[in-house]
């Protein structure tokens, strides 16, 4: 979590200004009493600063727990603040210990030794801008740094996971100094440090002003509401008959509110869903939650998502997309219903021009003297999007035929935008392909399509690569900033999710291919000093043979979808051939790669047939037409058996690990394999996976795994 968001922290904003902006002034005159505390740390003093605290009268409206010992999941902060309202329940009672509720959690406290004040110093910072130095990082580059960054960060994403969130607030002491700290999907803002331990007014003024906040001041989203008894009966027995929401209990279920910016004045309605069916684990960046939701009014099950969009030029919003899809009459593709951006208000969503839910912390990051450098903090709108196609997730496939016919309807989908409205969809996953009950393919999530010309050339819209690590190309593994992406990428892309599922899917029982699936799959270098992550290497050597060979392949598939998979393995061989393993080589060696490619007639020939699909619809169509192979007919569908949702209390037993252990492995060894999430492990943030949520009282069931949400 550290690396991944090392250049989302902005900052030391200066504290009367982080007061002024985003914590208004009470309506009362705040308590003066004076307070001493006894000790310059919160450690082992917890409770004696929660009852200074409450003796001061400052906090009339929230509540202070010392978190230290509860027995929830490891993620535990050392004070959890909730507040004093009938919604929020601090959680139950066992023994001398508090079972922490992330899912009423306002906001929390960490105290830390002052060594582990993981921000750099401002002076230090100003030096490297005046010296021209490319400062990007806010956070000190040190083993210990980024433990505590993580920490905090996994404490963050545990609220905006378990609660309907906008933004949130929290607390870091570093010995006798502190910091607030203001979170969003964009980033976060922190202040400069003040010392709480002799001068406290700062600490006791941003409570005593947060006892007055709003729920949408505090940062919570209002457009997510509870369920009527009327409506949860009619609700609950439509979601009971989708697989796995069998037993979908009232508590689950929320109502959400969507409004159709494409319509005018906005149309509104309301849809009521349990838990998300999947999300993408990420506090950064779009942060997208996948809901099966009940319609009210055509008592049908759609599907509806909630992410943050990216709000950039150039960048479409996903609706306009489809809608642009469907009047191509682009084929494969889900029917769309309603698509727009959240209102900040429920309210709001009936006027012309709503004021809509936005991240703030890209604001300040340019033109203000206490913000050195760039951090890359891009700025993101909430959106919500109701499809009326349901699908199933594509390692449900019942036959390796289906598979295969599946993926060629995406692709088919794929061609379609790409040819028709110049639409290339650049997030080619095995989780953006679902099956529908007609059981063909249908290619979803187009919020990170492009508009580019014909030819797959253009600019960058942002920084970094898109895609999901697993499936992304090689060209683009290995060189995520300067290279456009293509539609070869795409159709590489699709070669990787039909090699994906069919070891996954059919290796089980049959032979162990974990290893071979991380080699390939997951591989990726050593973060580099700009913090650049390049892969590749892996899929290099599963196209030359020597991972997941063909031999493997054969061992778990008799038909021709084996075939297909060869074919396509040696067309994308000869479009790397002479590429060297290493992802960052020397600009000689790669002048030299570059010449001999120019000079391989296989090389050009794979170049050109990769300027369009039809290359690639022509293998799947050769080996797929039932008159030329009858041995397709066979019962070999996915053996991959995965619970719908995994049990979020099996994190409840687990102890709070603290940021100081290391582990005994070195900072390479610790920070190796973080990135990308493994394909046939559970990522680094599962605890906060299985953690029982307010919007969600189930885990999250996906597959699909992004190294970055802002990518």
């Amino acid at each position: 979590m550290a690396f991944d968001a090392c250049e989302k922290f902005v900052g030391p904003m200066p504290v009367e200004s982080f007061l002024s902006e985003f914590v208004s002034k009470a309506p009362n005159t705040r308590p003066t009493a004076a307070i001493t505390f006894a000790h310059k740390t919160v450690s082992q003093n917890e409770n004696e600063f929660i009852q200074l605290i409450e003796d001061a009268g400052i906090c009339p409206n929230l509540k202070f727990i010392n978190t230290t010992h509860c027995i929830s999941a490891n993620l535990k902060p050392d004070i959890a603040i909730y507040s004093g309202t009938d919604r929020d329940d601090p959680g139950t009672q066992s023994g001398s210990q508090r079972s922490l509720n992330w899912t009423a959690v306002d906001l929390w406290i960490e105290n830390k030794n002052e060594k582990d004040d993981v921000f750099r110093n401002l002076e230090e910072m100003g030096r490297e801008v005046r010296a021209k130095s490319d400062l990007k990082s806010h956070i000190r580059w040190t083993k210990g740094a980024y433990r505590v960054s993580g920490q905090l960060i996994a404490y963050t994403s545990a609220i905006h996971r378990c609660q309907f969130r906008v933004f949130s607030f929290s607390v870091v002491l570093f010995g006798n100094t502190g910091r607030l700290l203001r979170w969003d999907r964009s980033g976060v803002i922190y202040t400069e440090p003040f010392n709480w331990s002799t001068q406290p007014d700062t600490l006791f003024e941003f409570l005593w002003r947060l006892n007055f906040l709003s729920d949408v001041k505090r940062g919570y989203d209002t457009t997510v509401t509870s369920v009527a008894d009327d409506e949860a009966e009619a609700a609950l027995s439509k979601l009971r008959t989708y697989q796995g929401l069998e037993n979908v209990a009232k508590a689950d279920l929320h109502k959400f509110l969507v409004r159709d910016d494409h319509t005018l004045n906005g149309q509104i309605k309301y849809f009521i869903a349990p838990s998300a069916v999947w999300d993408s684990e990420a506090l950064f960046g779009r942060s997208t939650f996948g809901y099966i939701a009940y319609d009210p009014e055509t008592t049908n099950l759609v599907y509806l998502k909630d992410f943050w969009r990216t709000d950039c030029d150039g960048i479409q919003k996903e609706g306009d997309v489809y809608r642009e899809l469907h009047d191509a009459q682009v084929s494969n593709i889900a029917k769309l219903g309603l698509g727009g951006d959240v209102p900040l208000l429920p309210e709001c969503g009936r006027t012309d021009c709503p004021a809509v839910q936005r991240t703030m912390s890209q604001q300040f990051v340019k033109g203000y003297d206490w913000c050195p450098g760039q951090p890359r903090v891009d700025p993101y709108v909430h959106y919500r999007l109701v499809l009326e196609t349901l699908g199933e997730p594509l390692h449900t496939f019942k036959s390796t035929r289906e598979l295969c016919e599946v993926i060629r309807d995406a692709i088919t989908a794929h061609t379609g935008a790409y040819e028709r409205v110049g639409i290339l969809h650049r997030d080619v996953s095995a989780g953006n392909i679902l099956i529908t009950e007609e059981r063909s393919g249908i290619l979803i999530d187009w919020d990170l399509s492009k508009k580019v010309v014909k030819d797959g050339s253009g600019t960058q819209r942002q920084h970094s690569r898109t895609g999901t690590w697993q499936f992304i190309s090689i060209a683009r593994l290995r060189d995520p900033s300067t290279r456009p992406h293509e539609v070869s990428d795409d159709l590489e892309s699709f070669f990787w999710v039909l090699l994906y599922l069919v070891a996954k899917c059919r290796s089980v029982g049959k032979i162990d291919l974990s290893q071979e699936m991380q080699n390939v799959f997951d591989q990726s270098d050593d973060m580099e000093d700009d913090g650049t992550i390049r892969g590749g290497r892996g899929k290099l050597h599963c196209l030359r043979q020597a991972e997941l060979s063909p031999a493997m392949i054969e061992d778990l598939v008799e038909t021709p979808c084996k075939d297909i998979i060869e074919d396509l393995r040696a067309l994308f061989n000869n479009l790397y051939r002479h590429m060297d393993p290493r992802a960052d080589t020397a600009p000689s060696v790669k002048s030299r790669i570059k010449s001999k490619q120019d000079r391989d007639e296989r090389v050009q020939d794979a170049q050109k047939k990769l300027r369009s699909s039809d290359e690639v619809l022509r293998i799947i169509k050769k080996h797929s037409d039932p008159s030329l192979d009858s041995s397709w007919d066979v019962n070999d569908g996915s053996l991959y058996k995965v619970k719908f949702r995994p049990d979020p209390a099996t994190s409840r037993k687990r102890r709070k690990r603290k940021a100081e252990d290391d582990g005994g492995k070195d900072f390479n060894e610790r920070r190796r394999g973080r990135f990308p999430p493994s394909s046939t492990q559970p990522s680094q943030s599962r605890d906060i996976l299985r953690l029982q949520r307010h919007r969600s009282s189930f885990g999250s069931g996906s597959s699909r795994t992004r190294p970055s949400e802002n990518q």
